[in-house]
C-alpha cells in the first residue's frame, strides 16, 4: 500500500439501533487476529449495513446469533442453517476477502513476468536493421564511428552494444538480450512515473487519494504488456533505450523544476545529451519540452527562474553533443531515409494502433489506450460513480497529451516537407506519455471493479499482441541462407538486389560456417555486411540492372552458378532487380529456389545454372 495514499474506510458498531459501517468494495483486506479491516487505497467509500435492535448476546433457537455475515437477519436465518456450516461459510468468506490484495498482487506479478519473458522469446533471425547494427557494433571503436557516418545514426546504443558483444558474444540471442534488459529497466521507472503522475493529479484536485497507487500499477502493466515494448525489447536496435531515456529525461526535468539545484540541473543536461546521442527523433521531444519551458517562463513570472534554469540545463547538452556535430551534419546532408514514403495525417491515429499490436487484440488495446487517454485528459472523479469533464483538459493530463502528440505532429510535418521518415519504430519517443495518460484515465474510472476489468482487458490484449509480434519471423534471411548452403558449390556467386537484402542473408550465411561463395551487391561497393546510405537515392538511380547482370555473369564465369537474392518494390530501384533477373535468364537457366513470402523482410532466391 502506498504511504501517500491511505484509505479512510473504518468500521464501527454500536449496540441498539445504530448502523454498522463496513469497508466498501475498495477495502477488501482485513487485518489478522480480529483487528479492524485494513482499508485499501481509495477506501473513502463505505457501505452502511443496518443491524437489528437486538444485542449481540440475543439467543436464537440454536443459541447463537449471526450479525456480521447477513444483511440484517437474526435468528430466523441462522435457525435454518447448521452452525457448523455458518462458521465454515464465514471463515471461507473471510479468507477470500483477506487474500484479495495478495491475489491482485500475484496477478500483476504474473502479467509483468509474462511480458518480461516475451522480450527474450523471439525465434526470428536478425533482419536488415539488426544485422547492420551488429555489423557496425562489432567493429573497433574508430571503425564503428566511421561506419555510423555512412549509416546515419548517433553512437550511444552502438557503443553500448559494442561492450555487450565483447562480454556476451554476437549470437542472435546475446545481441537481442541487451534490448530486453534495457526494456526491463524501464518497468520500475514506469511504476515510479505513474505514481508521480497520480500524486500530481490528486494534489491538483483531479484525482482521488488512491490515484498514485492506481496510476502506478496501471502504468507498470501498460509498459510490461505493451506490444511495442515487447517487439522492440526483442530487437537489436536502440528503441528500448529511447523509451528508457525518455522516462529518465522526464524525471530529470520534473526534479529540476521542483528544485533547481546544481546536481539536478546537471542530471537534466546528461539526460538530454543521452537522448540525442541515441536517436535523432528525440530532438522532437526536447524541442517540445523546451518550448513548454519558455511559454511557462513568459506566462508565470513567479515560475520564471526555475523554468529558465531548466531550459539552460537542456541547452547545455549542446556542449556534450559538439564532438559528434561534424558527423551529424554530414549525415544530415548525405544520408537520411531514402526508403521512406510520404504519409498522411491519419498516421497520427494509426500510430496508437501500431503500438497496440496486430489484428483484433490490437484494435481492442488501441481503443483502451485512446479511451483512457481521453478520460485522463479531460475528466476527474466526482463521488463513486461520476466523472466531471472539462474539454480544455486538466492537470497533469494536458501536459502528458502535449508531450505525446506534439512530437508526432512535428514528425509528420518533417516527413511532409523535410523528407525524413515517419516510421512506427521511431515513435517510441511519444509512447511513455501516451501510456501514462491512458493509465491516468483508467485510474479515474469510477469503481475498483471497472478499473480492474479495463486493466485486465489491456493486459490480455497487450500480451496476445506482444506474443504475436515476438514469435513472428521477421525475415526470410535464414531460410534463404539455408538453401544457399544446400545448393552452392565453392566459387559460386551470390548476388543481392537490392543491397538492403545483403546484411541479413550474409550474417545468416556466416552462422553456417566459413564462406565458400563469392558475394556481390547491387550498386554498393561496401560489401554485403553493410549498406552505404550516403547519397543512396542518387546512386541507385544511376545504376541499372543490365550492367549489373553482365558484371555478375562475368564474375561467375562458365563453371559457377549464380544465386540471386531478390526483392522488387524498393524505392529508387524501380524495376532494376527484375531487369537483372531477366538479363541473367537470357544467359543461363533460371529456377526459383525460394518463393518470396509476405514477411517484414521477404525475398526470393533464384538459381542460374552454370554455362557448361
Amino acid at each position: 500500500m502506498d504511504a501517500d495514499a491511505p484509505g479512510t474506510a473504518a468500521t464501527s458498531r454500536e449496540a441498539g439501533s445504530g448502523p454498522t459501517v463496513l469497508p466498501g468494495p475498495r477495502s477488501p483486506r482485513q487485518a489478522p487476529d480480529g483487528d479492524e479491516p485494513e482499508a485499501s487505497p481509495g477506501g473513502t467509500a463505505v457501505t452502511t449495513v443496518p443491524t437489528t435492535t437486538d444485542t449481540a448476546s440475543t439467543a436464537d433457537t440454536t443459541g447463537t446469533t449471526d450479525t456480521t455475515g447477513t444483511t440484517g437477519t437474526t435468528g430466523t436465518a441462522s435457525a435454518t442453517v447448521p452452525p457448523s456450516r455458518q462458521r465454515l461459510g464465514r471463515a471461507a468468506g473471510a479468507w477470500i476477502v483477506s487474500q484479495v490484495p495478495r491475489l491482485l498482487l500475484a496477478a500483476v506479478a504474473i502479467a509483468v513476468a509474462v511480458g518480461a519473458v516475451m522480450r527474450f522469446a523471439t525465434p526470428s533471425h536478425l533482419w536488415l536493421d539488426e544485422s547492420l547494427t551488429v555489423a557496425i557494433a562489432s567493429r573497433p571503436v574508430p571503425d564503428l564511428l566511421h561506419a555510423l557516418r555512412h549509416d546515419g545514426s548517433p553512437p550511444l546504443y552502438y557503443l553500448l552494444l559494442h561492450g555487450w558483444i565483447r562480454v556476451f558474444g554476437d549470437g542472435d540471442i546475446a545481441v537481442r538480450a541487451l534490448s530486453g534488459v534495457l526494456s526491463l529497466l524501464t518497468l520500475p521507472l514506469a511504476w515510479l512515473a505513474g505514481r508521480r503522475v497520480g500524486r500530481i493529479a490528486f494534489t491538483a484536485g483531479n484525482g482521488e487519494r488512491d490515484a498514485p497507487m492506481w496510476v502506478g500499477v496501471a502504468t507498470l502493466l501498460m509498459f510490461a504488456c505493451s506490444p511495442y515494448a515487447i517487439r522492440y525489447g526483442s530487437e537489436t536496435r536502440m528503441y528500448s533505450l529511447v523509451v528508457l531515456l525518455v522516462l529518465v529525461f522526464g524525471f530529470a526535468a520534473v526534479r529540476a523544476l521542483e528544485r533547481s539545484t546544481l546536481p539536478r540541473l546537471a542530471a537534466l543536461t546528461l539526460a538530454t545529451a543521452a537522448l540525442v546521442y541515441t536517436h535523432y527523433w528525440t530532438f522532437l521531444v526536447i524541442f517540445t519540452v523546451a518550448a513548454f519551458l519558455l511559454v511557462q517562463a513568459r506566462r508565470r513570472p513567479y515560475y520564471r527562474r526555475v523554468t529558465l534554469r531548466a531550459f539552460a540545463a537542456m541547452a547545455a547538452s549542446a556542449a556534450l553533443f559538439a564532438p559528434w556535430m561534424p558527423s551529424f551534419l554530414f549525415q544530415m546532408l548525405h544520408t537520411g531515409t531514402p526508403w521512406a514514403p510520404k504519409v498522411q495525417a491519419q498516421v497520427l491515429l494509426d500510430t496508437v494502433f501500431d503500438w497496440a499490436g496486430p489484428q483484433s487484440t490490437g484494435a481492442l488495446l488501441g481503443v483502451v489506450l485512446l479511451g483512457g487517454a481521453l478520460v485522463g485528459l479531460t475528466a476527474r472523479p466526482v463521488g463513486r460513480r461520476e466523472l466531471a469533464v472539462r474539454v480544455t483538459g486538466r492537470v497533469p493530463g494536458r501536459y502528458l497529451a502535449a508531450i505525446w502528440l506534439l512530437p508526432l505532429v512535428l514528425a509528420y510535418f518533417v516527413n511532409m516537407f523535410g523528407g525524413s521518415a515517419y516510421a512506427e519504430r521511431y515513435t517510441g519517443i511519444a509512447l511513455p506519455a501516451c501510456l501514462l495518460l491512458a493509465s491516468l484515465g483508467i485510474a479515474q474510472l469510477p469503481g475498483t471493479r471497472v478499473r480492474a476489468i479495463v486493466l485486465a482487458v489491456a493486459v490480455f490484449s497487450g500480451l496476445v499482441g506482444g506474443w504475436q509480434l515476438a514469435r513472428t519471423e521477421r525475415t526470410q534471411a535464414g531460410e534463404i541462407a539455408g538453401r544457399i548452403v544446400a545448393l552452392a558449390r565453392p566459387g559460386d556467386v551470390v548476388a543481392y538486389c537490392p543491397d538492403q537484402l545483403g546484411p541479413a542473408v550474409h550474417r545468416a550465411l556466416a552462422r553456417h560456417g566459413p564462406q565458400t561463395v563469392r558475394e556481390i551487391v547491387y550498386a554498393d561497393n561496401t560489401g554485403p555486411a553493410l549498406v552505404d546510405w550516403v547519397d543512396y537515392a542518387d546512386r541507385m538511380q544511376r545504376a541499372n540492372g543490365t550492367t549489373f547482370a553482365a558484371e555478375v555473369n562475368e564474375l561467375a564465369g562458365p563453371d559457377h552458378a549464380v544465386l540471386l537474392v531478390r526483392a522488387d518494390g524498393y524505392r529508387f530501384l524501380e524495376g532494376a532487380c527484375a531487369v537483372l533477373s531477366d538479363q541473367l535468364a537470357t544467359l543461363r537457366d533460371r529456377t526459383v529456389q525460394v518463393e518470396r513470402r509476405d514477411l517484414y523482410e521477404g525475398a526470393s532466391l533464384e538459381r542460374f545454372s552454370t554455362l557448361r
